[in-house]
This record gives structure tokens, C-alpha cells and sequence, in this order.
């Protein structure tokens, strides 16, 4: 893969845009219930079932250059987390939001629900 370096070394697992990604989330934590993290979007966090210290803020969905900028040292922080796997929120894939995307996919080795 080009770009290996934006690929953390924890299992990631992408959930994709929509009307039940929260749900997707907190499910998703619930049933596995391991040393984990998520990687969201900063009006999402009081929604998610994780302690503080292991939800890491890409930022707002509002502001995607913001995302763009933070996905690098986004991705570093969960390998420094020491966590089984990531779950990273997802973005509707339509203009800046469809580069994001990309390498969001790419980090998670096309692991997405």
C-alpha cells in the first residue's frame, strides 16, 4: 500500500456515515468489550460509551480541513494508547470528505461496517 505510515498498527475498524452510526459505535463496544479507543468528531464525544482518556477528537465535522490536518497524529495516538483496536467515525464521502475517507479506509486495511 502506498502511504504504509498513515496505517497505526492497532486493528482499526471504520464505521461508515448515516443515521445509526452512534449506535454502530456503542454496540460495537459493548459486544467486544475489550482495551479499546475511538477516534470521533468532537460533537459525538458526550454520545459515545468510552471513558475520556480513550476518545481521541479528529476534530469537527464541521471543519473537515481541520480533520484532514489531525488524521496523522490522530492515528499515532492510538498506537501510543496501547489499545486491541480502534473505532474510527466515519465521514459522508462528498468533497474534502471523500479524501478523508480514503485514507481513513486505507488505515483501516478496508476493515469497514
Amino acid at each position: 500500500m502506498k502511504y504504509k505510515h498513515y496505517t497505526p498498527n492497532t486493528k482499526c475498524l471504520l464505521v461508515t456515515a448515516g443515521t445509526n452510526q452512534i449506535s454502530k459505535i456503542n454496540d460495537d463496544l459493548i459486544s467486544k468489550n475489550n482495551n479499546c479507543c475511538v477516534l470521533g468528531f468532537i460533537e459525538d464525544k458526550d454520545f459515545i460509551n468510552i471513558p475520556e482518556c480513550r476518545f481521541i477528537s479528529l476534530g469537527s465535522r464541521n471543519n473537515l480541513k481541520e480533520v484532514s490536518s489531525n488524521i496523522f497524529s490522530c492515528l499515532r495516538k492510538v498506537d501510543k494508547l496501547n489499545c486491541d483496536y480502534a473505532i474510527i467515525e466515519g465521514l459522508e464521502e462528498k468533497n474534502l470528505g471523500l479524501s478523508i475517507m480514503n485514507r481513513l479506509v486505507r488505515a483501516c486495511d478496508n476493515n469497514v461496517i
